[in-house]
């Protein structure tokens, strides 16, 4: 398997430099066309991931429609796909049967018609929003995997995007706060509190962000990816509009970025172990201090979790690979930050339909 890591010279990515200086697709003029002679729509792919920022930066494409229409940029997110346009798409590759399989392929030839069609109507590019394309949290926390089953989930997917421009976007966060905040995510929907054994595989899982980011690069090895940090980025999402789209997108004005359902804190989870019957978990959360933040792992555990996530960044600094553009807002921003995200879409594993 061919690896986006390359030898490339330590060099610090500055934040939305070089973007779109040299992408010919910037320009209308510079477009492909079609057999009729429409030009082709261009896609941008934003993966998530869960739990990174990915509901807030959703909420801020749909109230920005006046603006993207404006920009020649149409957006879909959880509203239109998990309405039936992935069906067959999402499904845990691992317990596909027949007709998932012929499901999934309706799916990819009814998305290329969907693509013909905003070509037909002047649309110069798609964002394209939707985490479950990647895995679901269920399937993270069961597989004790980031993100394992993510190559043969793109592949199926694959089809539908061919001869098109393809910009993909994903955010990464800090592993303790990520896999803390799916834990409570999943607890809150009726998981049991995770056991020490758990956590322990959890910390020592050997999947990183590189990883996913390589894989993603293996299944596409002609699309453009771009990389952010969930803790510089949440508070700020519009400048990845520009990020994902590769050229100057003017948007209108902002709301307040917000957070919708967030982790719930430590208490919450107390008390919801209690009514459970687990009385042994609820004492372990019960000594939190009001609102503050479920965190399950021990010292050494958050040391070791924050360390890879450290060479994740490191790596990404250093040159990820010539199709990789990180986004780097400051430096160190991770350490210590208090950020939860949370969502309403979160109902994922509910909603897309048989993702598990």
């Amino acid at each position: 398997m061919v690896r986006l890591r390359t030898n490339a010279p330590a060099l610090r990515v500055k934040p939305m430099v070089s973007l779109w200086a040299d992408n010919k697709r910037s320009s209308r003029s510079h477009r492909a066309t079609g057999a009729t002679g429409a030009f082709v729509v261009d896609i941008c792919l934003h993966l998530g991931a869960h739990r990174t920022g990915s509901t807030g930066f959703q909420v801020m494409l749909n109230g920005q429609r006046p603006a993207l229409r404006r920009a020649g940029l149409a957006y879909w997110g959880p509203e239109r796909t998990r309405g039936g346009l992935l069906a067959g798409l999402v499904k845990n590759p691992h317990h596909l049967s027949t007709r998932d399989t012929q499901l999934g392929q309706r799916s990819c030839g009814r998305l290329r018609m969907e693509f013909t069609r905003l070509e037909h109507a002047g649309v110069q590019q798609l964002i394209l929003s939707e985490e479950n394309l990647i895995g679901t949290m269920a399937q993270n926390l069961e597989a004790v995997r980031l993100y394992g089953q993510l190559s043969g989930r793109l592949e199926r997917v694959s089809p539908a995007f061919e001869g098109r421009g393809l910009r993909i976007g994903i955010a990464i966060r800090a592993y303790d706060l990520h896999w803390a905040s799916q834990l409570a995510f999943r607890v809150k929907a009726g998981a049991a509190l995770p056991s020490a054994a758990d956590l322990d595989r959890l910390a020592t899982q050997p999947r990183r962000w590189h990883d996913v980011i390589a894989d993603i690069g293996d299944v596409f090895p002609m699309a453009q990816l771009v990389v952010w940090p969930f803790e510089g980025w949440v508070a700020n999402p519009a400048p990845l509009v520009a990020a994902l789209a590769g050229r100057p997108v003017a948007l209108g004005p902002m709301a307040k970025p917000y957070k919708s359902n967030a982790s719930a804190p430590a208490a919450a989870l107390a008390k919801i172990a209690a009514e459970r019957g687990d009385l042994d978990g609820a004492l372990r959360l019960a000594t939190a201090r009001h609102g503050a933040r479920y965190m399950p792992f021990d010292s050494e555990q958050i040391w070791k979790l924050q360390e890879d996530y450290r060479a994740d960044i490191a790596w990404l600094k250093a040159g990820a690979g010539p199709r990789v553009t990180y986004l780097d807002p400051t430096e160190d921003t991770f350490c210590g930050a208090d950020m939860t995200e949370g969502s309403h879409h979160d109902r994922e594993e509910r909603s897309v339909g048989s993702a598990r």
